[in-house]
């Protein structure tokens, strides 16, 4: 098969529903074992129905509490109940239709959403899925990675990006009845946050616009806070090499946020994690100062050396590191970790991708940057290129 160029892609000037209309399911909440919501509405009005039917329609200033009451979902308003089911399904009767959802036990802040809401019970806690197109997912979920105050271009780096992992990944938790969370296990989502028109027309403008390898498979579009000055090979943080996720000289991520952090720890803690927990040779003179006076002029996957088979994501789980990407020191009797980015290095740098929009590079530059021998296609187009 040929390779096919991001270049054909702006041939083509119209963009189908197809994959912006899709339905994902997503898990909200996934960090708080909630057994009791009060749910209002934004806009529209919604309806209730279970399995046995519609029960309820919630109109303009009116609100529910659910709860989990005995392994069953138990309806509220104000002080009278509804009634109790296995299955609750919550509907807008338009496509714009919006709503809140304060968790009441433990309490939490009020989130907003689009869509539908399903809700089942968990054990003792309520199961919440957001029912919602994509192009509405991939507004919450670029609101929640890159914040409200970013240039139009980076958002639609970052919403080609989301389109692809969402689209990769979308059965990822299909065991547990949603597609994805909304924890940083997947993408971080966390509604209807802003409305920020530029973000709005990011996703718009990008529509079906997706990442893929040379064999058209949807990339690991992996993303991360700031590279530190280097991306990393993903063999080096996981197991398997791909040809898009090289690693490559990034002088976009420096003298940002996250491009630089210091951890502090004793000598005799240091010397004594390397003995017990990786069989450092800490008698040995020579290799005891290899471990103390350790750089990386470039990034590494071994600690000191490739022969004693110190992973360096081990040592940044263990010690909860910002980055991989580390030198060592010792000042007295304390070892100082001088590091450099935040995040696994694999894949995009959100600050240096930032940077390069500011910059003037266009989304698709900085995509192609980061994403070595990576293709942006629409899919609308997809049997135009498979056939190419």
């Amino acid at each position: 098969m040929k390779f096919i160029t991001a270049i054909l892609l702006f041939v083509f000037t119209s963009h189908s529903i197809l994959a912006d209309k899709e339905i994902m399911d997503i898990g909200v909440f996934r960090n708080v074992k909630t057994s009791h919501i009060l749910f209002n509405y934004l806009d529209d009005s919604y309806s209730f129905s279970s399995e046995s039917g519609a029960f309820l329609t919630l109109n303009k200033g009116e609100s529910v509490r659910i709860q989990n009451k005995n392994g069953e979902i138990r309806i509220k308003q104000g002080e009278v109940e509804i009634g109790t089911y296995k299955k609750v399904y919550i509907k807008r009767s338009h496509e714009d239709g919006a709503f809140k959802i304060k968790c009441l036990s433990p309490s939490s802040r009020e989130r907003k959403y689009q869509g539908n809401l399903k809700i089942l019970a968990e054990g003792k806690y309520l199961k919440i899925i957001n029912q919602v197109p994509l192009d509405e997912y991939l507004v919450g979920v670029i609101e929640s990675e890159s914040g409200n105050n970013e240039s139009k271009e980076y958002y639609k780096v970052q919403a080609v990006i989301s389109r692809t992992y969402a689209l990769k990944h979308k059965s990822k938790f299909i065991d547990e009845g949603f597609m994805l969370t909304d924890l940083t296990n997947c993408q971080v989502y966390k509604g209807k946050m802003y409305k920020n028109q530029n973000i709005i027309d990011a996703v718009k403008e990008t529509e079906n616009f997706v990442l893929v390898d040379s064999d058209m498979n949807y990339i690991t579009a992996a993303y991360y806070s700031n590279s530190g000055g280097q991306t990393v090979n993903s063999e080096d943080v996981w197991s398997k090499p791909l040809s898009y996720l090289r690693s490559v000289k990034d002088p976009y991520s420096y003298g940002k946020n996250n491009s630089n952090w210091t951890k502090i720890i004793s000598k005799d803690e240091w010397v004594s994690y390397l003995d017990k927990e990786h069989n450092y040779p800490i008698e040995n003179k020579d290799d005891i100062e290899k471990a103390l006076t350790f750089k990386q002029e470039s990034r590494r996957k071994y600690y000191v050396d490739w022969k004693y088979h110190i992973l360096l994501t081990d040592i940044r789980k263990d010690w909860k590191l910002k980055s991989t990407y580390f030198d060592v020191k010792v000042k007295g009797k304390e070892v100082y970790l001088s590091g450099k980015g935040f995040g696994h290095g694999v894949g995009l740098s959100q600050e240096g991708a930032m940077n390069m929009c500011d910059l003037g590079y266009g989304f698709l530059d900085v995509l192609l940057f980061y994403y070595t021998q990576a293709h942006l296609i629409d899919l609308e187009m997809m049997d135009f290129y498979l056939s190419y």
